[in-house]
C-alpha cells in the first residue's frame, strides 16, 4: 500500500513537472506571450526585438524581454524595475539598453551580458519615456513630473535637467540630427527644445486632448492622443494635416526608416499604417468631410438639448393655460353675479323684472371652485401661484390676457419641439451619411492591422522597414510588412479541466 502511493505521488510530480515545463517552455517564445507589452522597440541590427511591460500595471514586478527577432523565442529576461516597465530604447550601437517605468526607476542595460549596470532614480513618479540621443552618448527621460532629463551615457551621470511642463510628459523623441529634443504632454502640446540650452524653439498646437506620443520623420513631426487625431507637423511648427481614423486615444507612433509611412497604435485595439503621401493628398477632402459630421453632431446636439429642455416643460405650460382658463371663466362667473345682484339691486321694487342671483351666485361658487382645484398641483410655484391670486381678484379681461400668453408659450414650446425632432431626425440621417463618406476618405489615408484582443500600446518598424511589431495587453505581434502575414501567430493555450 505504501509503495503503491509513492508510486501515486511519483507519477503526480512527474505530471506536475511536465505542467511546468511546458508552460515555462510556451512562455519562452513571442507567439504564446502573456504579459503586458506596454513599449516595443527593435535594436538598430533587427536582430533583437525588446519589450517593455510586467505582469500588472504597478502592483507587480515589471520587465524588460529581449526576443530573436528570427524565430521568436525568447533570449532574455531583465528584471529590475519593481512595477510595470513603460519605455524602452537601444542605444544607436545596439550595445546599451535604457528602461523606465510606474515605478519611476531608469534602468541602463548592458544586452551582451543581459544585467544593469545602473539604476537612477530622479524623476518624481512615473518616468514615461526614455529615448537615445542618436549620437549615443546621451539619452533623455521625462516623466509624469513634467522634468526633462539628458543623461550622458557614460557614467552615466545627469547632463541636463529642465521644466519643460507643468503637466505630465507622456513622451520624449529626439530630431535626426540630435538638436532638437520633443516633450509630448497632457498638457496638449508638444515643445520643441534646444536641449542644450534649455531653450524652447517651437510649440506644436492644435491637439484637443492630452498629447501621448511624439515622433520625427523626415521633414515632419508626427503627434497623437486623447483625441484620437493623428497630426503632422513642420518643425516650425505648423500644423499640415489633422488625420483621423482611430476610435480611441493614439497610444504611439512611429516612422518607417524611409519615412513614408507611419505606424500607429491605439486604445482601440488596433494598429494603422498611414501612407504619408496620400494621407496629406487626401487630407483636404478628408478635412472637409471631418467638419461636415461635426457640423451635423452640433445640430445633433441642438435638437436633442432643445428637445431635453422643452419636453419637461410642456406639460406644466398646457397645466398652466388650462388653470389660467379656469380662472377666465371664474372671473367671468363672478362679473356675471355682481351684474346680477346690481340688476336685483335695480330693479328690487319692479314685480315685472326677475333677477337669477341664486343661479349666478351658485355658478360663480362652482366656476371658483373648479379654478381652486385645478390650481392646487401647482401650489408649490409661489410665482404663478400669486398671479393666480392676483387675477382672482382681478378682472377677467385681465385673466384672458395672461391666459392667452400661456397659451402662446405652450404652443412655441410645442412647435419647438416639433422642429427640433425634425432637425433630429435629419441631423441623424445626414451624420450618418457624413460618417459613412469620412470612413471612405479616411480608408484611402490608413490600412488597419486589427484582431487584438486589447490596447494597443507601441508599435515598431525594424531597421529595414519590412517588420513591424506592436505590442498590448497579454501580446507581441509581428508583421512581414511585404507579405501582409503575421510572422509569429498567436497560439491560445487550451483550458486545462479540473475535477
Amino acid at each position: 500500500m505504501i509503495r503503491s502511493a509513492q508510486a501515486l505521488a511519483a507519477i503526480l510530480l512527474v505530471s506536475i513537472l511536465a505542467q511546468i515545463t511546458v508552460a515555462a517552455d510556451e512562455a519562452q517564445t513571442i507567439s504564446t506571450h502573456e504579459r503586458w507589452v506596454t513599449a516595443v522597440t527593435h535594436s538598430p541590427d533587427g536582430a533583437i526585438i525588446a519589450t517593455a511591460g510586467g505582469q500588472s500595471l504597478q502592483y507587480r514586478p515589471g520587465d524588460v524581454l529581449l526576443w530573436d527577432a528570427a524565430n521568436g523565442n525568447l533570449i532574455a529576461t531583465l528584471e529590475g524595475h519593481t512595477s510595470n516597465v513603460w519605455s524602452v530604447a537601444f542605444s544607436p550601437d545596439g550595445q546599451t539598453l535604457v528602461s523606465s517605468g510606474y515605478d519611476g526607476k531608469v534602468i541602463v542595460w548592458s544586452v551582451a551580458e543581459k544585467k544593469s549596470t545602473a539604476t537612477l532614480e530622479k524623476h518624481k513618479g512615473w518616468c514615461r519615456s526614455v529615448a537615445f540621443h542618436p549620437g549615443g552618448k546621451q539619452f533623455a527621460t521625462a516623466g509624469e513630473d513634467g522634468t526633462a532629463v539628458v543623461w550622458d551615457l557614460e557614467g552615466p551621470k545627469e547632463a541636463k535637467e529642465w521644466k519643460a511642463h507643468e503637466a505630465a510628459i507622456y513622451q520624449v523623441a529626439f530630431s535626426a540630427d540630435g538638436n532638437t529634443l520633443a516633450t509630448a504632454s497632457t498638457d496638449k502640446t508638444v515643445k520643441l527644445w534646444d536641449w542644450q540650452s534649455g531653450k524652447e524653439n517651437a510649440k506644436l498646437e492644435g491637439n484637443e486632448d492630452a498629447v501621448w506620443c511624439v515622433a520625427f520623420g523626415g521633414d515632419l513631426i508626427a503627434t497623437g492622443g486623447a483625441d484620437r487625431q493623428l497630426r503632422l507637423f513642420e518643425p516650425s511648427g505648423k500644423l499640415l494635416a489633422t488625420l483621423p481614423g482611430h476610435t480611441d486615444w493614439i497610444s504611439g507612433v512611429t516612422f518607417s526608416p524611409d519615412g513614408k509611412t507611419i505606424a500607429t497604435s491605439s486604445l482601440d485595439r488596433s494598429v494603422r499604417t498611414w501612407n504619408i503621401e496620400q494621407a496629406l493628398a487626401a487630407a483636404p477632402g478628408v478635412q472637409a468631410a471631418a467638419a461636415t459630421v461635426k457640423e451635423n453632431k452640433d445640430q445633433l446636439q441642438q435638437a436633442e438639448d432643445t428637445i431635453a429642455d422643452s419636453e419637461p416643460k410642456i406639460e406644466p405650460a398646457k397645466q398652466k393655460a388650462d388653470i389660467l382658463a379656469s380662472v377666465v371663466l371664474s372671473r367671468v362667473a363672478a362679473e356675471v353675479l355682481a351684474q346680477a345682484q346690481e340688476a336685483a339691486e335695480k330693479y328690487k321694487d319692479n314685480s315685472y323684472v326677475k333677477v337669477d342671483v341664486e343661479g349666478a351666485k351658485t355658478a360663480a361658487d362652482e366656476a371658483a371652485k373648479v379654478s381652486a382645484e385645478k390650481a392646487k398641483p401647482l401650489e408649490a410655484d409661489k410665482e404663478f401661484t400669486e398671479l393666480v391670486a392676483k387675477l382672482n381678484g382681478g378682472s377677467s379681461a385681465d385673466a384672458a390676457k395672461e391666459k392667452d400668453a400661456a397659451d402662446k408659450v405652450a404652443a412655441d414650446l410645442a412647435e419647438g419641439l416639433a422642429k427640433a425632432q425634425q432637425t433630429k431626425d435629419a441631423a441623424t440621417a445626414a451624420l450618418a451619411e457624413a460618417t459613412a463618406a469620412l470612413k471612405d476618405l479616411s480608408s484611402k489615408q490608413s490600412t488597419p492591422l486589427e484582431g487584438f484582443n486589447s490596447t494597443v500600446w507601441s508599435v515598431s518598424f525594424s531597421p529595414d522597414g519590412k517588420r513591424l511589431a506592436a505590442g498590448s495587453h497579454k501580446a507581441l505581434r509581428v508583421w512581414d510588412l511585404a507579405e501582409a502575414k503575421e510572422l509569429f501567430p498567436r497560439v491560445e493555450k487550451e483550458e486545462v479541466a479540473t475535477e
